[in-house]
């Protein structure tokens, strides 16, 4: 018995048995009695033996028909436990996640956002990867990423869920050395401290906006940083200005560590995106994730902003 691909008539033909008529078993499944059989006789084609004895009053299995129930019902109960099984787990997620941050927002943001993904889904495994470099994203086996500045790989699917708010700040001991700033322009005479990384545009340049008017700052760095966190323990330290995340920023202009330059002159806010690979057939824990990530990141920052955390 070969190419029995069709399940449907495997389960007919079972039924048929179990009710003792095609008519009975029409009744069961719901289908006219010609339907059920032709289905089969389908079934019998495809075997190449009668599975049933049929006469005016009677019907009975013949020996290819019973063999085949006997093994009809046992791979119709595999079937079953199989779809129970598939049932039960699609509400349950399961496997492992590799997951790719900016440094500063995985830090601060992803790590407690990702534990909480990670409490409601247990059988759930994570890493998340600090790095600010450019990323080959699908030659490093990424699931999802968590990203600012320019897309450095192509093959990757970009969508922006939130914008983080920035401030130009500096320590109170250099405004002791350099009259404290006006103007954007004014700005230039204090040492610049940049971020190392070029996609993330905070290298050598700022943008001011007020009152729709944009200056542009070229500026020269004393120094370059790797991370967003580095450039705040500098600052603090008396090194230069520097931009820094509201989340950051909010907190130590509060405490009198730093100071805000040019309030009324705005920093205009960056993207945040979550990336994964650009194909459609993501596995239900990767689309999950991502979902998670859309909704709670967002919400994370605000309270991180609102100095709630």
């Amino acid at each position: 018995m070969t190419n029995l691909n069709d399940l449907q008539q495997i389960r007919e033909f079972v039924q048929i048995a179990a009710s003792g008529s095609i008519s009975a078993a029409a009744k069961v499944l719901g289908l006219a009695q010609p339907t059920l059989s032709r289905h089969l006789s389908a079934l019998e084609a495809q075997i190449g033996a009668p599975l049933l004895r049929r006469d005016t009053h009677t019907m009975s299995l013949t020996e290819a028909g019973r063999i085949l129930l006997a093994d009809a019902q046992e791979l119709l109960t595999l079937a079953d436990r199989m779809g129970r099984r598939l049932r039960s787990d699609r509400g349950t997620l399961r496997g492992h996640l590799r997951i790719v941050s900016v440094v500063d927002v995985g830090q601060w943001i992803v790590s407690r956002v990702l534990s909480r993904f990670q409490r409601l889904h247990p059988l759930i495994t994570t890493e998340l990867h600090l790095i600010n470099r450019p990323t080959k994203f699908i030659k490093e086996g990424y699931d999802c990423g968590v990203q600012i500045g320019a897309t450095t790989d192509r093959r990757v699917t970009v969508k922006n869920i939130a914008q983080l708010n920035r401030r130009l700040v500096a320590a109170p001991s250099v405004l002791r050395d350099y009259p404290l700033p006006q103007t954007p322009e004014e700005l230039q005479r204090l040492p610049w401290l940049g971020i190392l990384q070029p996609h993330f545009f905070s290298r050598d340049r700022v943008d001011l906006v007020h009152n729709n008017q944009t200056t542009k700052l070229k500026l020269a760095p004393v120094m370059l940083l790797d991370t967003v966190t580095a450039l705040r323990e500098a600052a603090i330290e008396g090194a230069g200005f520097t931009m820094l995340p509201e989340w950051m920023a909010g907190r130590d202009i509060a405490a009198g560590l730093l100071i805000e330059l040019v309030p009324e002159w705005k920093l205009e806010p960056i993207e945040l995106q979550i990336a994964h690979a650009s194909h459609e057939h993501l596995p239900q824990r990767v689309k999950s994730l991502l979902e998670y990530l859309e909704a709670e990141l967002p919400k994370e920052i605000h309270r991180l902003d609102r100095i709630e955390r």
